[in-house]
């Protein structure tokens, strides 16, 4: 495992005193132009999605994490085109403007993880790949996207050519709680009848949500985004359900038992400071395709690597952007 935290090299970003103008005088205004916006009709509903074209370049598909909105991706959307390329993202259902299944709004629910793959399949056939022409496909994926991603990747290999996980949910963080005493809730609430019902462990939208707390040691890139959470209801997922947690779980788990079926570079991103994922299942995952997979780890970041303050941020950046961009794995 390779530890990134002292390279010299990175990519430029926002320091922590200009961030805030930058992104709303900047950033915002750059993407605005030219972010084509979509829905597409899936099983229960519709998936909302955004491209973001540059013409002639390759593009990465963007597979965002739990609770997280496409909006969350901005900085690092800007960046991608920086680099030179091109970004496709969209809301997993039970998130942001997709389809709600869960009890209460800003629940997530999901029956299996399998129509999280299903759904991004139908978005790669009738959406991505027209849009992204005859360039090459890559793959980012976070936290819970990156479970999806990889259940993709394990069903679908053919097409993607190169992938990051960063802080891939292979295995849910519980503390001092079993594993199998999660389940055991999860289990019995569905054969209750309340598998749509939030966590009991889980609550609403905290408005004021410290930054103590939060998973990005970045305060700006924090209060930046709960300021938009705090202004749209629709970027105030909070908690998942008790059928969503009892699927999480049983998805890493096939995620890291299938990882054979990958071909493609993989290049892992663990968070030196992360508390919402174990390191430990990912490690295991990438063990079992050590040909195809290559493990970093930033030591000091916390599980939204992607959201780090500069410079962490720089020299992360650079790590993926050297990965897609180099023949070599």
């Amino acid at each position: 495992m390779e530890d990134k935290t002292e390279k010299k090299d990175i990519f430029p970003c926002f320091g922590e005193e200009e961030y805030e103008a930058r992104m709303r005088d900047t950033v915002e205004p750059a993407l605005e132009k030219i972010r084509q916006k979509g829905r597409l009709a899936v099983e229960g509903g519709e998936l909302y999605y955004e491209l973001f074209p540059l013409e002639g370049a390759d593009t990465v598909v963007i597979s965002h994490g739990f609770t997280e909105s496409a909006e969350k991706y901005t900085e690092f959307i800007y960046y991608l085109r920086q680099a030179g390329y091109q970004a496709a993202i969209w809301e997993h259902r039970g998130h942001g403007r997709s389809l709600r299944e869960g009890k209460e709004k800003n629940t997530v629910h999901a029956e299996d993880f399998e129509a999280y793959v299903e759904d991004m399949h139908r978005l790669m056939e009738e959406r991505v790949k027209a849009f992204a022409g005859r360039g090459k496909l890559y793959l980012f994926a976070h936290s819970m996207g990156g479970c999806i991603g990889t259940l993709y990747l394990e069903t679908y290999p053919a097409d993607f050519q190169k992938a990051v996980l960063n802080a891939p949910m292979f295995a849910i963080e519980l503390g001092s709680c079993p594993l199998f005493a999660a389940r055991a809730v999860c289990k019995i609430q569905k054969l209750s009848g309340h598998q749509k019902e939030r966590l009991f462990t889980h609550g609403e939208f905290n408005p004021q949500e410290p930054f103590e707390t939060s998973c990005t040691d970045s305060r700006a890139r924090h209060l930046y985004y709960l300021a938009k959470r705090r202004e749209n209801p629709d970027f105030q997922t909070s908690s998942a359900s008790y059928g969503w947690a009892d699927g999480a779980i049983r998805a890493g788990k096939r995620a890291v038992k299938n990882a054979s079926r990958i071909r493609i570079p993989v290049l892992l991103v663990q968070a030196g400071r992360d508390n919402q994922v174990k390191a430990a299942a990912q490690a295991k995952f990438a063990a079992a395709i050590p040909q195809n997979c290559r493990l970093v780890q930033f030591a000091e970041a916390k599980h939204e690597c992607y959201r780090s303050s500069a410079p962490i941020l720089g020299d992360y950046l650079k790590t993926i952007l050297d990965f897609y961009n180099s023949d070599k794995f």
